[in-house]
């Protein structure tokens, strides 16, 4: 009844007269007043538990213990939203992930989930590398405090060690070789930051190889 629904959070998304009321609200008086115009008298709604977060706060708790220092990870995260944290990669790199802690974390309670990309995933800067998701409107504190727990600092972005590269070609006889390789590999390095350098072009020999590498 819309009498004992203050302060609770709001199921399902109930239509009214100047809109929506989403679901995920904790409903206040003039909420309530708004859904009594709309000539609902009832709505299912959620509450809880003195044990329990709420699922933003759940999220942010857990993504801070995945994420506890996002520059030296170079991951960037977002406000917890409907029980939500994405987190982000800052710049361009290979996602290195701790698969067993992951693994371990999603098995601490049902609600609690945490998706990620493959190990060794390229990622381009702002790309998502993980989502923490809490499935119900609350969750058990000590379910969050045991998944926190099981994957401290369980992702970061290793970032490309160096700037440049050197493509180093070699050729038998007058003919340049094709820059179709050349165009495709600088495609590859630019998507990590990297660029390649001017081109080199030497003979098919081990001394001319030798040399250009010294150069390098």
């Amino acid at each position: 009844p819309l009498d004992q629904a203050e302060g609770a959070i709001l199921a399902h998304s109930e239509a009214l007269q100047s809109g929506r009321l989403r679901k995920g609200t904790v409903l206040t008086r003039a909420d309530l007043d708004a859904l009594a115009a709309a000539g609902l008298h009832e709505v299912t709604v959620a509450r809880l538990a003195s044990s329990d977060l709420h699922e933003d706060t759940a999220a942010t708790r857990i993504a801070a213990a995945l994420v506890p220092d996002p520059g030296e990870q170079g991951l960037r995260l977002t406000v917890a939203a409907t029980g939500r944290v994405n987190i982000h990669a800052v710049a361009a790199g290979v996602v290195v992930l701790d698969a067993a802690a992951i693994h371990a974390l999603n098995c601490v309670n049902p609600m609690i989930t945490l998706a990620t990309v493959p190990p060794c995933q390229r990622i381009e800067a702002g790309g998502m590398v993980a989502t923490v998701k809490i499935i119900a409107y609350g969750v058990d504190a000590g379910d969050v405090a045991g998944a926190c727990l099981a994957a401290p600092a369980a992702l970061r972005l290793a970032r490309p060690g160096y700037t440049t590269a050197t493509l180093i070609e070699t050729q038998t006889g007058d003919e340049v070789p094709n820059s179709k390789g050349r165009a495709a590999l600088a495609a590859r390095l630019a998507r990590l930051g990297v660029a390649l350098t001017d081109r080199v072009v030497v003979a098919h020999d081990a001394a001319a190889v030798a040399s250009a590498i010294r150069d390098a």
